[in-house]
């Protein structure tokens, strides 16, 4: 009995392992799409992180310029593409949509069954973001990131909801992230600014009390 649920266990770890390894095989094939236009505008890689979620596990793949980072989540196809200048955050369906680029954007469908797609819409879409976020100042990014909380003013409710919840998720992942550098106090003020609460997993109010008391 011992040893069937033994083989059971190391079946479970190989398929993930697999998995994994399959999503990072597919998202480095996807990158090679980017890189060329990503290197040309001073961005290289700096991490590729597999970060366990409640719904999976997740590859996530960082370029940096600067204090300008390029942010894509992958599992089995593009979940998130997330821009970012310091702690300004804005996503790539929003930046989009608020520079008015909402029936010309290319990426329409995260969750396409053709994957290199996707890349290559994201490419596409690069060009409309030349000015604010690869070669400017982010002045538009900046104000896209303020403008979340009043999102409800252009969107409808249900979208707002969305676009909060992949901010808060994001949050979530960078509290984390902070919390593992040590710096507890800029780790629970990100976590403070979480509003979606019932995203939080018991780990994340375990470092939260942690940082309280070390703080």
């Amino acid at each position: 009995m011992h040893s069937k649920i033994r083989r059971n266990s190391y079946a479970h770890i190989n398929i993930n392992c697999k998995n994994i390894m399959r999503q990072i095989e597919d998202l480095i094939i996807g990158l090679e799409i980017l890189k060329p236009f990503l290197k040309l505008h001073g961005f290289v890689l700096e991490s590729y992180k597999n970060e366990k979620k409640s719904d999976g596990h997740f590859i996530v793949a960082t370029f940096k310029n600067g204090r300008k980072k390029f942010i894509i989540n992958y599992k089995d196809s593009i979940r998130q593409v997330i821009y970012q200048f310091d702690n300004s955050i804005v996503c790539h369906d929003f930046y989009l949509d608020q520079l008015g680029l909402a029936d010309n954007k290319r990426l329409l469908n995260f969750h396409s069954g053709n994957k290199l797609l996707e890349f290559k819409h994201i490419l596409e879409d690069f060009e409309f973001l030349v000015s604010d976020f690869f070669n400017g100042d982010c002045i538009k990014l900046k104000e896209f990131s303020k403008r979340q909380d009043n999102v409800i003013t252009i969107h409808n409710e249900k979208l707002r909801g969305e676009y909060n919840i992949k901010f808060d998720k994001f949050r979530i992942e960078t509290a984390r992230q902070e919390f593992t550098k040590k710096d507890f106090k800029r780790s629970l003020e990100i976590f403070n600014t979480v509003e979606h609460k019932n995203l939080l997993i018991e780990l994340d109010n375990k470092i939260i009390k942690y940082c309280e008391k070390h703080i």
